[in-house]
């Protein structure tokens, strides 16, 4: 079994992706707007499916594995963008920083601690 994607239910689809390939550089690879659905891509493959309803996936958050946290936080204050300070998990090992998207799904952009 091969997860094919996430769904999101969004007010706005073409919005939100306008949001996702300019902020996190998800492309997009379908377009439907009448039905309101777009599907985007991100690198490695994983994708995202904005689809248009009047209720948002509230119980959702993204979750993308990112090279340096640090440097996505500062990248992401230039655009003007809200996000958390950086923090460590020490207990599981990863670093990472939090934002939501235009309609407030979570998003956390996270890379494991390095050893050695």
């Amino acid at each position: 079994m091969t997860l094919f994607m996430t769904e999101l239910h969004v007010v706005d689809p073409e919005r939100l992706a306008g949001w996702y390939a300019e902020v996190l550089g998800l492309r997009v690879v379908l377009q439907d707007a009448p039905k309101g659905f777009v599907l985007l891509e991100a690198l490695g493959g994983g994708r995202l499916a904005l689809k248009r309803s009047d209720e948002r996936g509230r119980g959702c958050r993204l979750v993308f594995q990112v090279e340096d946290p640090d440097a996505e936080r500062v990248r992401l204050e230039a655009l003007g963008e809200a996000v958390s300070e950086a923090s460590d998990n020490t207990e599981e090992q990863y670093r990472e920083v939090r934002l939501s998207d235009p309609e407030g799904t979570p998003i956390t952009l996270f890379a494991w601690s390095r050893q050695g």
